[in-house]
């Protein structure tokens, strides 16, 4: 799921959901009816924003599903990105007129919650009719869960962020193997620059490829109660450590930040030779390097801990749906992400990873020739997602984005951006509430 700056805050989701909440009395979190199968033909509408090549990719997984569903159809509406997609969900939550079930972020997913306008999925998993969530990988279920327990958003589009690299330039300049640290990234960066090309392009589109270094230095943004983590801002936090690691790159010349998707232009024409990306980049830079060099894929650098960020799209189940709505809905997710449709899903949309561990397994020609899905997977399982607290996108979008492109430009020191992104996440947490 992209991560396009959102449209709407979450504080104007709070104020106009309210009405919601005054209009439905009780707000106790419904459960979706969990009867054995679905008896007679029944309609859902699912909201999404796969366009493009995913949108063809995403409609063979519904003509399958269909097929061995025959009284289920399933409408698909397709929204071009985030900015679309939750103002639009906003209004039809508002205007008692929600789809059956949607695509979503889980930052989202708090307003919803509060006004019982989303189904907690649990009595239908654990039902006769349900499945287990044994496979599903652990990190990537717990976005979807919320601290009383209910799982309401299931994962299903995800990525991970890994580092693309020039296989030449790396001999070229004695490097035999990808870095694996922070100190060999910076050194062998170095070793990569010079003569008007800077080795590491960077883009700050979204904010995932730093918060992969942010995690790796052991951050995390968000207290038990939903709060700001003071620790994680502090003038000797992790925050503070990534973010001094990227600007004394820029600073020394071994890295720049480029504009928009510059970043895989400059890798694509040899300017920079590493770059940030998920698996999604692989089938345009294969197209736009066109074999000038061999592309070499591996996991990020490590600090403290090896890990990456990941992120997606979740899905969720709306309550104003009828009950064999909501059981047909449950089947969709079901199959999804099942093995099965996992499997389809990532071989014919050739960007996004399965949500669990046993799809690999059944994948291993496909694996064989496209690395980039194969790497993400094996960092996957202990990537961590973005916390799904109400304050978090603007946060991440706005602040976060800023602050860090302040720094990188030299107006800015780590430390002060830092504090002021604390400060300024204190207020959005006020403002927009936490789960």
């Amino acid at each position: 799921m992209s991560t396009t700056t959102r449209m709407v805050s979450a504080g104007i989701m709070a104020v106009m959901l309210s009405g919601v909440a005054a209009g439905c009395g009780n707000t106790s979190t419904p459960t979706p009816s969990a009867s054995p199968k679905v008896t007679g033909p029944v309609t859902i509408t699912f909201w999404n924003e796969m366009t493009g090549p995913y949108e063809a990719a995403l409609d063979k997984v519904i003509h399958q599903f269909e097929l061995q569903h025959k009284n289920i159809t399933v409408d698909d509406v397709v929204v071009p990105n985030d900015a679309t997609l939750e103002p639009k969900l906003l209004s039809a939550v508002v205007g008692q007129d929600p789809p059956t079930i949607s695509q979503m972020n889980p930052p989202w997913a708090t307003g919803f919650i509060e006004t019982g306008s989303l189904v907690n999925m649990n009595p239908f998993i654990n039902s006769s009719s349900g499945f287990s969530l044994a496979p599903y990988y652990p990190n990537l279920l717990k976005a979807g869960r919320w601290p009383d327990g209910g799982q309401y958003l299931m994962p299903f589009n995800m990525g991970a962020a890994i580092m693309y690299y020039n296989k030449n330039a790396f001999q070229q300049a004695g490097i035999t193997s990808p870095p694996t640290t922070w100190n060999e990234f910076s050194k062998d960066a170095a070793k990569l620059s010079g003569n008007g090309r800077q080795a590491f392009a960077i883009t700050l589109v979204h904010t995932y490829p730093w918060l992969a270094f942010f995690y790796q230095a052991g951050g995390n943004f968000v207290l038990k109660n939903g709060q700001p983590n003071p620790a994680a801002f502090s003038a000797t936090g992790p925050a503070v450590k990534a973010l001094t690691l990227w600007s004394n790159m820029v600073n020394n010349g071994s890295a720049v930040l480029t504009q928009g998707y510059g970043s895989q232009t400059d890798f694509a024409n040899g300017t920079s030779s590493i770059l940030i990306g998920t698996s999604a980049f692989d089938p345009y830079l294969v197209q736009a390097v066109a074999n000038k060099f061999p592309i070499g894929i591996a996991p990020l650098p490590g600090d403290v801990t090896q890990t990456t960020s990941a992120f997606g799209g979740y899905l969720g189940i709306f309550s104003k749906a009828t009950a064999s709505q909501q059981t047909a809905a449950m089947e969709f997710v079901k199959y999804l992400t099942s093995k099965a449709g996992q499997l389809s899903w990532m071989e014919n949309s050739q960007g996004y990873l399965p949500v669990r561990d046993d799809v690999a397994s059944s994948a291993a020609s496909f694996l064989a020739t496209h690395p980039a899905q194969k790497v993400s997977l094996s960092v996957l399982p202990n990537a961590i997602m973005s916390p799904k607290v109400a304050w978090w996108d603007e946060f991440s979008h706005q602040v976060l984005l800023n602050d860090i492109e302040a720094v990188l430009l030299k107006k800015e020191t780590p430390a002060a951006a830092m504090s002021s992104a604390y400060q300024q996440a204190k207020s959005l947490a006020q403002k927009d509430g936490t789960y």
